[in-house]
């Protein structure tokens, strides 16, 4: 009943994730990973390899909810059957808490001035700890659970 809200959810999460944490992420790289400023040597070399391991990094943590997505299109219901209750509730407060403060971002232009002002204070960090709460219980249903009710349906040993 649940699965077709998760898997909503992980949409969400992936999209926002791109649209609001991929620009700083990107520009903080900028930033702090400019390959080519130490100087030759190994120096140089550490320095052009800690830039790829941080490129690499936050690529794959951008990219987690698109995982688990089509690790649930792949695997069908059996592996929603796997995530712990706890993390996949997590996951829909966030998520309900993230779509509520963006519709009141969106609804803020059409309220009175002094509505409007207080929408914004409330709802921009309330989008933020939305995503965050999402994100959190995404990540915790998918490390903590993710398939092992599909793995125990084909036969296969659980890890221990």
């Amino acid at each position: 009943m649940l699965r077709p809200f998760y898997l909503a959810a992980l949409v969400t999460v992936q999209l926002a994730i791109i649209v609001k944490l991929a620009p700083p992420l990107a520009q903080a790289l900028r930033a702090d990973a400019l390959a080519g400023l130490a100087p030759g040597g190994w120096p140089a070399i550490v320095q052009l390899i800690a830039t790829g391991l941080a490129v690499a990094g936050a690529a794959l943590a951008l990219v987690f909810p698109g995982v688990a997505l089509a690790r649930h299109r792949r695997c069908g219901t059996l592996r929603f059957a796997g995530l712990p209750p706890w993390a996949v509730a997590l996951a829909l407060s966030g998520i309900s808490l993230f779509a509520a403060a963006a519709l009141g971002v969106a609804l803020a232009p059409v309220m009175p001035a002094e509505a409007r002002g207080i929408a914004y204070l409330v709802a921009r960090p309330a989008i933020t700890g939305g995503l965050a709460l999402a994100t959190a219980g995404v990540l915790c249903a998918e490390l903590c659970g993710g398939g092992v009710a599909a793995r125990d349906a084909r036969g296969e040993e659980s890890p221990a």
